[in-house]
């Protein structure tokens, strides 16, 4: 008789290894980001374009910085919340981007 058998059946309780949980929350959070950004950069690149065909300009647009200062402002309150402090890290970064991905498409659907 194999002498591990005894402790393998009769030893103590060997917990199962955790799974690995929010893979797919992950990802997802991480595709909504990545078109939140490239959206923002392209309104940001067209918003310059259209600033400099426009002429010459005294300094920078301030007509922008409200726009940046908002989306900004609304994942950093987003995540201030109660609701959404209790979720866990991968749904948080999906609410998060979720939120930012609305607020991009929007200024991206108002722009054209």
């Amino acid at each position: 008789m194999n002498p591990d058998t005894y402790r393998t059946l009769y030893g103590p309780a060997r917990p199962a290894p955790p799974r690995p949980r929010g893979t797919g929350l992950a990802v997802m959070a991480g595709v909504l980001w990545a078109i939140a950004l490239l959206l923002l950069f392209l309104l940001a690149f067209l918003a310059l374009w259209a600033e400099a065909d426009a002429g010459p300009t005294d300094g920078f647009p301030l007509r922008w910085v409200p726009i940046c200062l908002a989306v900004a402002a609304v994942p950093i309150a987003l995540l201030r919340t109660p609701a959404v402090r209790r979720l866990t890290v991968p749904a948080r970064a999906l609410v998060t981007g979720l939120a930012v991905c609305a607020i991009s498409v929007g200024l991206a659907v108002r722009a054209a």
